[in-house]
């Protein structure tokens, strides 16, 4: 089962959200800490809480059961003797008390899938449950920690609630996250962050609504056309490739939006994407998608799950190592599929990925073969090959989570390995092309999506727009500064700038345009999650 993107409990990327609830957010927490700051953090758990109430008041019920629960037990937690058996025990029994309610959630929606579709697209997670659960997991492990960051309720109600994140992350931990807390409201944010902050917002609605969303619509085309019984090689890469980049573009634009309105409150949210796609090896492409997300699995399962497993009585210490390493990786991508849905087939994916990179690593360590340097010609080769085989997997991947039923992927696997249909495909093509040229008759590109009726050209078009910003272009965290891994161009990089204001102005009328068309996107992929 996949997360149905068009029913989103609540859509920041709407117009009331753009032009009435944000800035009047921005403006009382403003007005807040120019007159009053010890009651900014007070305006920000309010605006939260209602923001929370929108998407209906079970949701608002388990936040405040969250943070309220969490404030409490961690609080117990802190009297106890530091690393004593039971603190350990305590801080294990509430992890697993705010685990349960998101794993009764995801059995709830895989159990009546597969009987009941339409009962399962009723069982919604309350509003950002999958994410703020591993916030307050972060807190109870962090907080019991010497030296450890301490708030009043309030402060910490603002962290566990921030609406600009609430509904998909990034998921700020503890540790992180808390001393920019503890100054919330201190100063007043400064018109050139509230600048950059809401540009990087509009620059999220604009790659959700002119880039996301379009390719969504070819893809969800292309799948109405595979239930009818066809589909073609080209359909079936395109279905791969376009739901891939549907998927990058929806979350990054989420991601900017959520970081954007942190920027705005004077907070700086983690940075949740860094150009996966641009990645040359799997762990690259991991650790760069939803990096706060791989984050958090790093410290907080991979990490422990290494410490007791290296404990186990395997001799000689270089081998337990090694078997401790592939445990916890084991168990880390696992607890990622599971994150994401309890159905069988993601949680088997994870299981198969982890078992590779396991097999490659030990493959690589147990090599005695002395490396020989290629030169610059095969170098420059294999490294185009592997990115177009990591590409390549990381798509047929994100189609058979796209997928929603067996019957769509007995037709859709068989056409991605039909090279000879492909082939075909391609001779008739240049074909028409000579012709064209030949005669002087008109291309038709129309053959091209025969079964989804999709225009051949403008679904090419947009599948190449979105793979030329996707590959070629720098990301939004470099344009605004804020990518661990350096800043774009001089010229293209954010600045309180006279250019930047007029681009402002543009991203806003185009974020305006694509709001008020009668066609709609849906809400975010994640947040469903």
């Amino acid at each position: 089962m996949r997360p149905n993107p068009g029913r989103a409990v609540i859509s920041i990327v709407s117009l009331p959200f753009l032009v009435i609830w944000l800035p009047m957010a921005i403006a009382a927490f403003a007005v807040a800490c120019r007159l009053r700051p010890a009651l900014a953090p007070y305006v920000l758990v309010v605006t939260s809480a209602a923001f929370c109430l929108a998407a209906g008041w079970v949701s608002l019920v388990f936040l405040t059961i969250s943070v309220g629960g969490n404030f409490l037990i961690a609080r117990v937690i802190q009297q106890m003797e530091p690393g004593s058996r039971a603190q350990k025990a305590m801080v294990a029994g509430a992890i697993v008390a705010n685990l349960a309610p998101l794993v009764a959630f995801k059995l709830a929606q895989q159990s009546a899938w597969p009987w009941d579709p339409a009962a399962a697209s009723t069982i919604t997670l309350p509003l950002g449950l999958a994410f703020y659960t591993l916030q307050q997991i972060t807190f109870l492990v962090d907080s019991r920690k010497p030296g450890a960051q301490r708030l009043g309720f309030v402060r910490f109600a603002a962290w566990g609630t921030f609406f600009g994140q609430l509904a998909a992350g990034p998921i700020g931990s503890w540790s992180r996250m808390a001393p920019q807390f503890a100054f919330l409201g201190a100063t007043a944010p400064r018109a050139a962050d509230v600048a950059r902050g809401l540009a990087l917002v509009l620059a999220g609605f604009n790659k959700k609504l002119w880039l996301a969303d379009p390719i969504g619509r070819k893809v969800d085309s292309i799948l109405a056309g595979v239930d009818l019984g066809s589909v073609t090689p080209l359909e079936a890469w395109t279905l791969a490739w376009g739901y891939m980049l549907q998927l990058y573009f929806d979350f990054s634009a989420y991601s900017d939006i959520a970081i954007g309105t942190g920027i705005c409150f004077g907070l700086l949210l983690p940075v949740n994407f860094d150009s996966p796609l641009k990645a040359a090896t799997p762990g690259q492409y991991v650790m760069r998608w939803h990096i706060s997300l791989m984050n958090f699995v790093r410290d907080y399962v991979f990490e422990p799950m290494f410490r007791i497993a290296r404990k186990l009585p395997i001799q000689p210490t270089g081998r337990r190592f090694a078997i401790a390493w592939a445990l916890a990786t084991l168990v880390s991508f696992v607890s990622v599929a599971a994150w994401h849905t309890a159905a069988p087939l993601p949680l088997l994916q994870g299981l198969a990925v982890a078992t590779l990179l396991i097999a490659l690593q030990f493959v690589r360590q147990t090599s005695r073969a002395t490396p020989r340097t290629p030169g610059t010609v095969e170098r420059r080769l294999r490294h185009v090959g592997a990115r177009v085989l990591l590409l390549t997997a990381v798509s047929v991947v994100a189609l058979l989570l796209r997928a929603e039923t067996g019957e769509q992927l007995s037709l859709i696997v068989p056409a991605l390995l039909d090279g000879g249909a492909a082939l075909r495909l391609g001779a008739d093509a240049i074909a028409s092309l000579s012709a064209a040229l030949g005669l002087g008759a008109p291309l038709s590109w129309e053959g091209l999506y025969p079964n989804a009726r999709l225009p051949g050209l403008r679904t090419l078009a947009v599948i190449a727009l979105g793979t030329v910003v996707a590959l070629a272009c720098p990301n939004t965290m470099q344009i605004f500064g804020l990518s661990t891994r350096g800043v774009a161009a001089a010229k293209l990089g954010w600045r309180p700038s006279g250019a930047w204001g007029l681009l402002t102005i543009v991203l806003l009328f185009a974020a305006l345009v694509g709001l008020t068309r009668p066609i709609s996107g849906g809400g975010f992929i994640y947040a469903q999650f």
